[in-house]
């Protein structure tokens, strides 16, 4: 886990139990959940189906799922992208940096995934927060990765989205609500992984 700062970036190893660490990112980043069940969701309402799947792997789920405001990056070629535009597709929304390890060390394994949902209902949405257009260039000289990478070069989505540290990952409806999210590197490879994600772009 790469933990980030607004004003530059750090890097620090978490000690810190993981699960608790995940309660605390998303309690914090999802806070209008509280207010979801204060408004009287009843909490013998089934739980999605996927939430299990998703909780074995490691993830928070998001019940009910979360709605947020849309935002615009750009891809190195300067063309726009919004996350709205992903509706009718299941998307990963992975947040990362060059200069994070763990950021890196699960990149193939995205990499990977991209391949194998390759003619699904499903888009990868990969965002670098604070590095500059060249920085991203000169990363994929040498990594060549093809799946879609975005840029965040002014943090403006960090607070937001990875305050607590990166990689920082979502799983997105076909509705674009956020129904999952994990802090820290994940292997999206696993086959675990892609038949989750493949039952969701199927549905």
């Amino acid at each position: 886990l790469c933990r980030t700062k607004m004003k530059g970036v750090s890097m620090v190893k978490s000690g810190k139990n993981r699960k608790s660490h995940l309660n605390r990112v998303f309690v914090a980043l999802f806070v209008t959940l509280m207010f979801c069940t204060v408004a009287g969701i009843n909490a013998a309402t089934p739980r999605p189906w996927y939430a299990a799947s998703f909780e074995k792997l490691g993830f928070s789920v998001f019940d009910p799922p979360m709605t947020m405001k849309d935002f615009l990056v750009v891809n190195l070629n300067g063309a726009s992208k919004t996350r709205a535009s992903a509706k009718g597709n299941i998307v990963l929304l992975n947040f990362w940096a060059t200069w994070c390890p763990p950021c890196k060390a699960e990149m193939p394994s995205i990499e990977a995934l991209s391949a194998k949902m390759k003619g699904k209902k499903f888009e990868i949405i990969a965002i670098n927060v604070g590095d500059s257009s060249a920085e991203v260039k000169d990363f994929l000289k040498q990594y060549k990765y093809t799946f879609p990478i975005y840029l965040d070069t002014q943090n403006k989505l960090l607070a937001t989205y990875a305050s607590q540290g990166i990689p920082t990952t979502y799983v997105l409806d076909k509705q674009g609500r956020f129904i999952a999210g994990v802090v820290g590197g994940m292997d999206y490879s696993r086959p675990e992984v892609v038949n989750l994600l493949t039952k969701l772009a199927e549905e």
